[in-house]
């Protein structure tokens, strides 16, 4: 499993915390449930949310869902209330057959509102806030119904 951090969020290879901690730490931290049977094999971690790629090679992202950044069709945020992890937090749609060899989200000082996704045909996926995404507009994906899934495009990375 590979992972990565941020200075507010949780990281899977060392146990750190927001500023002050105040929530339990060490063998009182509790798992991340991610669904029944499911196992993540890699996780990134921005300013405000997470995204995890699952032992089925697929995608679970929870946490603020500025600009849609999580990618689920809305600006919901995900994973502060009950009743919205495991089995209940649905994958990210990235298209009709597609899976996922590593996910990545923007980390930077406007709270890294951005996820991209490298694909199983090698191409790349990328949704959040727009004007960082390699599409060459300023347009936000997945914030709304029908921008995701077979609808997002692939960012085009030229030809070698």
């Amino acid at each position: 499993m590979s992972a990565a951090d941020s200075d507010t969020e949780v990281s899977a290879v060392e146990e750190v915390q927001g500023d002050p901690p105040t929530e339990p730490m060490g063998d009182n931290l509790p798992y991340v449930d991610v669904g029944t049977g499911r196992t993540v094999k890699q996780i990134s971690i921005s300013n405000s949310g997470t995204c995890a790629l699952l032992d089925n090679d697929k995608v679970k992202c929870w946490g603020m869902n500025g600009y849609g950044r999580l990618g689920y069709g809305d600006t919901t945020n995900r994973g502060n209330g009950p009743n919205e992890m495991g089995d209940n937090l649905p994958y990210v749609d990235l298209g009709t057959g597609r899976t996922v060899l590593a996910v990545a989200q923007g980390n930077g000082p406007d709270g890294g509102w951005r996820t991209c996704a490298l694909l199983d045909n090698n191409k790349l996926k990328c949704w959040g806030q727009g004007y960082m995404l390699g599409y060459g507009d300023t347009t936000n994906r997945g914030d709304g119904p029908n921008e995701m899934g077979d609808n997002l495009p692939y960012v085009d990375l030229g030809s070698a």
